[in-house]
């Protein structure tokens, strides 16, 4: 007897196969339009007037368009500081951010995708005609008064370093290029960073004459793709998988390396 349905009930099963795989197409489909904004004062992810090198951020939102074409990024080509951009993920009125180091404080306000877009590592920066190596915080407390750091003020890095305890801070707000400045004339000794940034900046302000990286990696920390609670899970879920494909592929590194000479 079971013969005899066997036929119907198949073709029942595989159209019904259709019309759930006809539906999720049409999802998948429908343009995801995501808020974003770029990073000011950081050429390594945001640099869209360089043609050649437009930014690791830049380049990765082009990838993951191209990845799902239904993805719309707006927003990624309109400067902003990094305060403003972290207040309005947590306030929902940016959807994302590309490459933020991921940390408690961050946690509670917004979520992260577990997906690294790359892996900086952080160094220090002296003025060439200094003697001075350090390889580890200790080493740096040890300098006393003679061991000022500059770091960013309101970074993921002051908040490093500020958990460390006894160092003493020189925070600035200005840009890279500003803290190089502020390293070759005196106002701190020991500049911390990510290498790369450091790199680049050292680079394209032609200091290589007045500044050097000491060898010690301080720390190697993932950045993540920020994303606001706001979200809704499935659009927070296509994100992860255009991301993912694009890790296994090989592309996220790929992009990365070709900025890891600064």
């Amino acid at each position: 007897m079971s013969c005899c349905f066997s036929r119907p009930l198949l073709s029942l099963q595989a159209a019904l196969l259709v019309l759930l795989m006809a539906a999720n197409a049409t999802a998948w489909a429908d343009t995801l339009s995501l808020r974003t904004a770029a990073q000011d004062n950081n050429v390594l992810k945001y640099d869209p007037k360089n043609p050649q090198k437009p930014g690791i951020c830049v380049e990765v939102i082009q990838a993951i368009e191209r990845m799902d074409p239904g993805i719309r990024f707006t927003g990624w080509d309109v400067p902003r500081s990094l305060p403003w951009i972290e207040q309005r993920l947590a306030g929902g009125e940016l959807d994302v951010f590309c490459a933020l180091i991921k940390n408690s404080d961050r946690d509670a306000r917004y979520g992260f995708i577990e997906v690294p877009v790359y892996t900086v590592r952080h160094r220090i920066a002296v003025r060439r005609d200094d003697a001075v190596d350090v390889t580890s915080f200790d080493d740096i407390r040890k300098l006393g008064a003679d061991g000022v750091v500059i770091v960013g003020r309101g970074t993921a890095h002051e908040s490093h370093l500020k958990a460390q305890g006894g160092l003493l801070l020189e925070l600035s707000s200005g840009s890279t290029d500003v803290n190089l400045r502020l390293l070759v004339g005196k106002r701190g000794r020991l500049l911390y960073h990510t290498e790369n940034a450091l790199l680049r900046y050292i680079e394209d302000g032609h200091l290589e004459d007045k500044v050097r990286l000491l060898p010690t990696v301080f720390k190697s920390e993932a950045l993540l793709f920020a994303v606001s609670n706001a979200v809704l899970p499935a659009s927070r879920e296509r994100l992860r998988l255009a991301l993912t494909r694009l890790s296994q592929r090989g592309e996220l590194a790929r992009i990365y390396m070709g900025y890891k000479e600064g």
